[in-house]
């Protein structure tokens, strides 16, 4: 039979529990007052977490100093899509600069032309049997970074999906080991997704209006391609041993990401 005793230590606890829930929600987003009673799944989750990637043995090798980064490609050319490309490619070389681990230079689509003429390069072409040696001689570059887009839905649900692949060049032998490669999409419809890229907004300073799903962040393309280039990267980011990012499941085990790229001419580490 319960007591009155029992049944006052479960009503303390249960009130205890309820205000260690919101210090967590008013904490979590500092000054952004109203976001965290609007959208709790902020700090609470669930969020997205890349996993469908590999890296080759968890460290950037040590002579990575700098990185070329190829002309973005897409699964088909249309109006959308080339819009897409343009919109990402900033945002993708940004966020690689603005993780430190190389120095970056991105590779014109009129450059990539004269030096193996072709505009850009899917990560399923046959690649040009002198690409290293003019990439390398042209960029004193240690690498190479393909990007592909295989999903751009610019209208809600916005979607995007990167397919990425880090290629460490040896000239000398004229072939390459992939270091990091990605196959993800971010969907925005799904509630995980939504989550993150709102807790990426915070992280950003947007003010509030912008996080809500009809007034901006999640009918924003440019918004939502930021939040996604920025995750992408994180995963990269892990090839840095003292750098660390909640974006991303450091306890997961690591799939290998689909689509037999680099078959032709680079190897796997």
């Amino acid at each position: 039979m319960e007591t009155k005793q029992t049944r006052n230590v479960a009503g303390v606890g249960q009130a205890l529990g309820q205000a260690a829930l919101m210090l967590v929600l008013a904490v979590g987003l500092g000054g952004c007052k109203t976001a965290s009673i609007k959208n709790p799944g902020t700090v609470i989750g669930p969020f997205h977490k890349p996993a469908n990637y590999n890296l080759a043995n968890g460290v950037m090798p040590d002579d990575m100093r700098r990185v070329a980064l190829l002309p973005l490609t897409s699964a088909v050319n249309t109006v959308e899509h080339q819009s897409g490309r343009q919109i990402l490619q900033k945002f993708m070389q940004a966020e690689i600069a603005k993780s430190g681990l190389f120095e970056v230079v991105y590779v014109s689509e009129t450059k990539m032309g004269q030096l193996t003429g072709r505009p850009a390069w899917r990560m399923i072409d046959e690649l040009p049997v002198d690409f290293i040696e003019q990439i390398t001689r042209e960029y004193d570059c240690q690498g190479v970074l393909f990007s592909h887009l295989t999903v751009y839905q610019p209208y809600p649900p916005l979607s995007i999906g990167w397919r990425m692949g880090l290629v460490h060049l040896r000239p000398e032998s004229n072939n390459g080991s992939v270091v990091w490669e990605l196959d993800d999409v971010f969907n925005a419809g799904e509630k995980s997704v939504i989550n993150s890229a709102r807790r990426n907004a915070i992280k950003n300073g947007l003010s509030d209006p912008e996080l809500d799903a009809e007034l901006g962040l999640l009918n924003s393309p440019r918004r939502f391609g930021r939040y996604t280039a920025e995750a992408v990267v994180a995963t990269m980011s892990r090839l840095s041993p003292d750098m660390t990012f909640a974006g991303v499941d450091g306890d997961k085990p690591r799939l290998r990401a689909q689509g037999g790229f680099f078959n032709r001419l680079f190897s796997r580490r």
